[in-house]
């Protein structure tokens, strides 16, 4: 039985700085996912839990990317590297500190009187340098990660394309899916997926539009998968998927249908009431497994905290089990 998992937004293997910006919030290294996957979920639903592929769809290479190396970014020097940045900034502060420099232009004011503000001159100069400062210093990490995670739902949306011509991301995790598809056929085994986070609306397209239009992928069958940490139903009840109906909706009484039997098996929807970046799909999509679970995290990790706790995967292990024994 294979395992792919597909990862959400801001998710970078060729960048370490963004790595760890997004460690601070909590992110789960692929290494201990796949850990869990193969101890938990595996020998759930295999004999052979040590034989089970365990893949990861990687997809951040293809994701946002700044045409101009992040100049839109406030807490970024505009033109300077940062150390130099903050030389330039010590150094304007020392001469600020000097006897008889202004508060605008630090230079030495020949009446050595004090500034407008009624203090020592350069006063002012200083203090908006020190907020300054300050401000950067609050914004730059959330800099380094809420862009990205903007810019690839963005980019997701932007390009993901039509069964006619798929976009770069769909086409590689239909290649991911392709080889744990034929995997599962080999061992006779079913095929289980987990999503983080944007992850989900990436399967929930490929299930409910590319596949069942594009015949040369028909091998693909997802028996089980569970989107973790999921805006699968936010996407829909605003009508951004592909297959989104503008007559589904409280008006009309009418839910999303459930994708196809024929893609797909049985779904688990989680999320959390401490992840702000999760949403229900009960009531917006029929035949959902809606549920909450506790990852034990805080405001600022509980996006991420599900991937790291093993009652986690062991719920999702049981889950898997039940859903398989009812497919065969």
């Amino acid at each position: 039985m294979p395992i792919v998992y597909i990862h959400g937004v801001a998710v970078r293997d060729e960048d370490e700085v963004l790595a760890r910006a997004i460690r601070q919030f909590g992110e789960v290294p692929w290494t201990t996912i796949e850990q869990h996957l193969r101890t938990h979920v595996a020998p759930a639903i295999s004999d052979d839990p040590g034989g089970v592929p365990v893949m990861r769809a990687y997809w951040g290479d293809l994701g946002a990317r700044f045409a101009w190396g992040g100049r839109s970014l406030v807490s970024r020097p505009e033109d300077l590297r940062d150390d130099a940045a903050d030389v330039v900034d010590e150094a304007a502060e020392r001469l600020a500190d000097e006897p008889g420099a202004t508060a605008e232009t630090g230079e030495a004011d020949e009446s050595g009187e004090a500034d407008e503000s009624g203090g020592k001159p350069g006063l002012r100069a200083r203090g908006v340098r020190r907020l300054r400062s300050t401000a950067t210093a609050i914004r730059r990490p959330l800099e380094d990660f809420v862009p990205l995670f903007i810019g690839d739902v963005m980019t997701y949306v932007v390009g993901r394309g039509t069964s006619d011509a798929p976009g770069p991301i769909i086409e590689r995790v239909l290649q991911q899916l392709d080889a744990a598809a034929f995997a599962a056929a080999s061992r006779e085994e079913p095929l289980v997926v987990l999503t983080h986070s944007m992850g989900g609306q990436i399967v929930y397209d490929l299930v409910t539009h590319f596949l069942p239009r594009m015949p040369e992928h028909r091998g693909i069958r997802i028996d089980y998968w569970c989107a973790a940490a999921s805006q699968v139903g936010l996407f829909e009840e605003l009508g951004l998927f592909i297959e989104s109906d503008p007559t589904c909706g409280a008006d009309t009484g009418r839910m999303a249908k459930h994708p196809s039997a024929e893609h797909l098996g049985g779904w688990w929807n989680v999320w959390d009431h401490a992840d702000l970046l999760s949403f229900r799909a009960a009531g917006i999509i029929e035949g959902v497994d809606d549920s909450p679970f506790f990852a034990s995290g805080s405001l600022a990790t509980d996006h991420y905290r599900y991937l790291a706790n093993p009652d986690f995967y062991r719920a999702l292990a049981e889950r898997v089990a039940v859903s398989v024994e009812k497919d065969r």
